[in-house]
């Protein structure tokens, strides 16, 4: 008898096993997948501008995976443990086990089990391997910015990286630090200014130190303003010229050799340390970051304890209502754990109480849950359906579904049905992701929240300005889960062999999918030109007054550097964007080379008569003449051969804050101050063919489910991640190698889109037609 009981709990548990575990790999896959490409965004702009190798990517990337899973293994669990269960009640399972005697307990063990396995795994990677990946982030983050500085400027850029100068190049060699052409302007506090030119240039590092060499240099010193009448302009040749500067060298060597890491970078025994001796503060901070991993480490056995008795009361609505009700609970579990972090670092509570607080609320939750089994979750969806409703689809419903089918007009019954579970499962997974991109974005910017004192008000409105930016990335994903499980439902109830019985196409079936893709396409175009550009200027602006507690904003003022391409004039000036006029500028004309100074005009203000000729008010010109310097003053002076007035209007520069119209105009204005393009073009090519995008992942996505969908909802989900990360990763690598110049823009933007749709025409092409 002893031995049929305990093989009775086995098998039970060997089921319920099965029933959890492909959701909590396939939603680690996903989950961990979206956070990581959240992730790699950061270092983005480092490892393009700085030409980082390869294995030093390598490092960034691994370095981000324990950060990430940190996160999404105990996401992943309590949605496993949540659908599992719900799937197992909405198929009456449940019912028919209690039937049988089996407890609450003898079905809740083999997840905590689970819970248990993977709170191990977590406390590994929170008190081991994620402050490893912490101090080899800022170490990557570091090298990188070392490397940047070896040779800091682009040809045919502005540069003021350097402090107090303002550097341009004409021709060079960014990865050998050659520079060709160069321009330096320097203004001294007394407002005088310097201004060096030369043939080529370089910049010498050694140790801390950093000078750059100039050869064929010519200095060219200009008396400010209150001295201009009596000061004297004195211009020096030299063969080779040097200059001493501080680009912040040793400052990041010194970070690097930090001998005390931060809390976030220290092992379990040197928190213990920290947080039992040293500063008040530091020993404050120690505890916090100490607790913070403990509650984190832990979570995943909680989350099955709360998933179990979640999912044991769900009778109905199978893995749609376990991914609401788990969704619920990772918002509930993290806005609780954010207050308890809030109060801990105000010093309101202990950091104990702050740590532990959502951990115990779930507690709280999950025995409630347990000792309250009147009603089912479902209940009230249950008694507010008819109670003859399953009798009616069984006995009319299915009739009129397929008297629907064997007529070609649109929408039939079957397409109306069609298009609401498509809209659903649409709806569903878009929350879903977008909480979790929203979740992770506030831990990652919690910190600076406290230290600055960010108010409420202010995050708020940096998520709402966020959503446009999320809404775009995460479309074409959320389209491919909708279409994946919309389908694969269709054909494991054998609908879809119904369809094609009455005669019917598997193109026409497709039909109703492709047009949602095709509103959704239409929708993300729409967010895209009107709603995200001016999104992300605010987000960018609130993002950095959050970081670091002032705000930043792109206005139509303030002073520009403009290298004309057509002729060898460089420009500074003041934009004045009510009076369309330039104010306080400077003109330098150079010689036929390119290379040394002729002439600098100033002027208190610029008016353009046509479109190349200036009107200058309150001109004075120098005129450079080997080492002689001539200077005149003219009351108005009319220049001609100028650029036309829109190269000088300011812009925004970040691709994300235009829209494809002004990202295009963008584009050939810095084509004609001779800039390199190639990123921009590619950001062009990619603006255009993104809403394509969601299309390609219906079409795709449809003769997927078809093909796997009769092995489950749970294979059709699975493939929606493989085809979301070769997305990503086929998308991301083309847009690198344009960027670099190795493949035209058109082809970096437009490839991945046309590759997976032509692999969506060979799965279609394999199924029955």
């Amino acid at each position: 008898m002893s031995n049929e009981f305990f093989s009775q709990r086995k098998l039970i548990a060997r089921y319920v096993l099965a029933a959890a575990l492909p959701y909590f790999i396939l939603s680690l896959a996903l989950l961990t997948a979206i956070l990581m490409a959240q992730q790699s965004e950061r270092f983005a702009e480092l490892a393009l501008y700085a030409q980082l190798p390869f294995s030093l990517l390598g490092q960034i990337e691994a370095a981000l995976i324990p950060n990430v899973l940190v996160f999404t293994l105990p996401m992943a669990l309590l949605a496993a443990v949540m659908i599992g269960f719900a799937r197992m009640g909405s198929d009456s399972e449940i019912v028919a086990m209690r039937a049988a005697g089996v407890g609450t307990w003898t079905m809740l063990w083999p997840v905590l089990f689970l819970g248990l396995i993977v709170t191990a795994g977590s406390l590994y990677i929170n008190m081991k391997e994620a402050p490893q990946a912490a101090r080899g982030l800022r170490r990557a983050a570091i090298l990188g910015a070392l490397r940047k500085l070896d040779s800091p400027v682009e040809p045919r850029t502005f540069t003021t990286e350097i402090p107090g100068y303002v550097i341009y190049v004409r021709d060079g060699n960014k990865v050998e630090g050659i520079w060709g052409r160069v321009f330096i302007f320097n203004q001294l506090p007394d407002g005088a200014s310097r201004i060096l030119t030369a043939r080529s240039g370089r910049i010498d590092t050694s140790a801390d130190k950093s000078e750059l060499v100039l050869r064929d240099a010519v200095l060219t010193q200009v008396p400010g303003p209150a001295t201009a009448a009596t000061g004297q302009y004195v211009a020096e040749r030299s063969e080779q010229f040097r200059i001493a500067f501080d680009t912040g060298r040793s400052a990041l060597l010194t970070k690097l050799d930090q001998a005390e890491p931060e809390p976030d970078e220290m092992e379990w025994s040197d928190l213990r340390k920290a947080a039992a001796a040293g500063k008040p503060r530091d020993m404050r901070d120690a505890q916090r970051m100490l607790q913070k991993r403990l509650a984190f480490s832990f979570s995943p056995l909680v989350f099955a304890l709360l998933g179990g008795a979640l999912g044991l009361r769900v009778r109905r609505g199978g893995r749609g209502i376990g991914v609401l009700l788990s969704l619920g609970m990772l918002i509930a579990y993290y806005l609780v754990f954010l207050l308890g972090e809030s109060l801990s670092r105000v010093g309101t509570v202990s950091p104990f109480v702050g740590a532990w607080m959502a951990t115990a609320f779930m507690l709280l939750l999950s025995f409630a849950f347990l000792r309250v089994n009147r009603h089912p979750l479902s209940g009230i969806l249950a008694r507010s359906r008819p109670k003859n409703t399953e009798a009616k689809i069984g006995s009319t419903g299915r009739k009129r579904v397929l008297s629907g089918a064997r007529h070609w007009g649109f929408p039939s019954l079957l397409d109306s049905g069609m298009l609401r579970t498509l809209f659903t499962s649409f709806v569903l997974g878009f929350i879903s992701l977008v909480s979790i991109f929203i979740i992770f974005t506030l831990f990652e910017l919690w910190r600076f929240i406290a230290l600055n004192k960010t108010g409420i008000g202010m995050v708020a409105k940096y998520l709402l300005f966020l959503l446009p930016l999320v809404t775009v990335e995460l479309f074409p994903a959320t389209m491919l889960i909708a279409v994946l499980v919309t389908y694969a439902l269709l054909a494991k109830r054998s609908e879809a062999i119904a369809w094609w019985a009455c005669g019917q196409s598997v193109y026409r079936l497709m039909l109703p999918g492709l047009l949602f893709g095709l509103l959704a396409a239409a929708g993300i175009w729409l967010i895209q030109e009107k709603l995200m550009p001016p999104a992300n200027v605010r987000q960018d602006s609130l993002r950095a007054a959050i970081r670091g507690g002032a705000a930043r904003a792109i206005t139509g003022t303030g002073r520009q550097w403009l290298g004309a391409a057509d002729s060898n004039r460089l420009y500074s000036y003041e934009y004045d964007e009510q009076h369309q006029t330039l104010r306080d500028f400077a003109i330098y004309d150079f010689d036929s080379s390119g290379v040394h100074l002729e002439k600098v005009t100033t002027g208190e203000q610029g008016r353009w008569r046509t479109s190349n000729e200036l009107t200058v008010e309150k001109a004075e010109t120098i005129t450079i003449r080997g080492l002689e310097v001539a200077r005149e003053q003219n009351a108005q002076l009319e220049l001609r051969g100028i650029e036309a007035p829109q190269i000088f209007k300011p812009t925004v520069d970040k691709p994300s804050q235009l829209s494809s119209r002004g990202l295009s105009d963008y584009l050939k204005s810095a084509k004609r101050r001779g800039m390199d393009v190639s990123a921009l073009a590619v950001a062009l090519q990619r603006k255009y063919s993104g809403p394509l995008s969601v299309m390609v992942m219906a079409f795709l996505g449809i003769p997927l489910a078809l093909s796997f969908g009769r092995r489950g909802t749970v294979i059709a989900l699975c493939s929606a991640v493989a085809v979301s990360l070769a997305y990503w990763g086929v998308s991301g690598g083309f847009q690198q190698l344009g960027n670099h110049g190795l493949l035209p823009p058109p082809v970096a933007g437009w490839a991945p889109p046309v590759i997976f749709a032509a692999a969506g025409t060979y799965f279609l092409a394999r199924i029955r037609t």
